[in-house]
């Protein structure tokens, strides 16, 4: 996909975040819902938008996660979307993605807004290598990877890359693309056709800082 395309669909992903902005209260799940779901919630669904860029299907993932109450009011909220139209040979075209809704939770007013989303290809397979042992043997060492996977149409991450912070050790670049090349999607759709498409994954590595305090030989009894 074109820097220019990219750069489009990240302006209309922002104008549809606007879209749903909003409190909404979920008194009826009682506090104990109220306190399964935790300040970071994330949730996704697959939705189709049409040549207008309206929203005309949603379909929760992982509606076993949370209550029926709570999957209708995030739809309602959804179906107010509006993204800029996407095109195939110079028509407006449907556009069927993933959507992940990024969520603020107040579990005192039993209330989610809605922070911010984004429209990705829906992944169906996580996968993480093994944690570079040169990594995890330097105590007190943390850093944050962005991991980014360009999507094939065959649901594939057919181009790995990834973005550290300088000083982080080589080792966990090389981690970062083995894991996000075992990755698998559902691809993004155009007019019902899989497209090419971008995901990006940000992870934070942290190795504890375990080493004594005292370097001395023991003292002989």
């Amino acid at each position: 996909m074109e820097i220019g395309m990219m750069r489009r669909w990240a302006r209309s992903s922002r104008l549809a975040a606007l879209a749903l902005a909003g409190v909404m209260q979920f008194g009826v799940l009682g506090t104990a819902s109220a306190q399964e779901v935790h300040q970071a919630l994330n949730v996704w669904f697959d939705v189709l938008f049409d040549e207008n860029g309206q929203v005309t299907d949603i379909k929760p993932i992982d509606e076993a996660s949370q209550s029926a109450a709570f999957w209708r009011q995030m739809t309602a909220r959804l179906q107010k979307a509006r993204i800029q139209p996407r095109q195939e040979e110079g028509r407006n075209a449907s556009f069927r993605t993933g959507v992940q809704l990024f969520l603020n939770v107040d579990k005192e007013k039993s209330t989610v807004a809605i922070g911010s989303m984004q429209m990705v290809p829906i992944p169906t397979k996580l996968y993480f290598a093994a944690y570079p042992k040169d990594a995890a043997e330097n105590a007190g060492w943390e850093g944050e990877l962005k991991m980014i996977c360009r999507v094939g149409t065959d649901g594939t991450c057919v181009q790995a890359t990834v973005e550290m912070p300088a000083g982080m050790p080589e080792s966990v670049r090389r981690f970062g693309r083995a894991s996000m090349e075992q990755w698998r999607f559902k691809p993004q759709e155009v007019n019902g056709k899989p497209v090419e498409g971008e995901y990006v994954h940000l992870m934070r590595l942290k190795t504890t800082d375990d080493l004594p305090v005292d370097f001395r030989e023991p003292r002989k009894l």
